[in-house]
């Protein structure tokens, strides 16, 4: 048996001959695809995905809230009916929006129908969020805010 198929079957879980690798948790490509890989790519066009569909919920929140820019503010419970249309994703969008400092709401999560009511205020005007956000490249942290 060659060397090369040696080395990949250590690599196999399904082999005989299998072992565990160590892993370095401090190491920076750890918990990462190899380089190069499509499991890599595809992490790429995911959060690059996830970086448009934070603009495009900002866009929604913006063209229907009250308010002026940019304490502009919408309801939970019109808004999820109006994403709806689009996505089913609005609450984990809203929590990753919240977290680039792009919105605010009260709590840790939104639940339909029991926060209806909550507010949910953008942070920065649409012009700003357009012009500040972009894909960072990292599929982990896919948004990053240029100023």
């Amino acid at each position: 048996m060659g060397k090369q198929t040696e080395e990949s079957l250590k690599r196999n879980p399904y082999s005989d001959t299998y072992e565990q690798p160590e892993y370095q948790k401090n190491a920076k490509d750890y918990a990462r695809p190899p380089t190069g890989s499509k499991t890599e790519a595809r992490g790429i066009r995911a959060g690059n995905h996830v970086m448009q569909e934070i603009i495009f919920l900002c866009e929604l929140i913006d063209g229907n809230a009250k308010g002026e820019p940019p304490n502009r503010v919408v309801k939970f419970g019109p808004l999820f009916y109006l994403y709806a249309h689009y996505s089913e994703n609005l609450v984990g969008m809203l929590i990753r929006a919240r977290k680039y400092g792009l919105i605010h709401f009260e709590g840790e999560m939104l639940y339909q129908r029991q926060d209806d009511h909550k507010e949910i205020r953008m942070l920065k005007s649409i012009d700003e969020i357009r012009r500040v956000v972009r894909y960072s490249g990292d599929p982990v942290n896919c948004v990053a805010i240029v100023q």
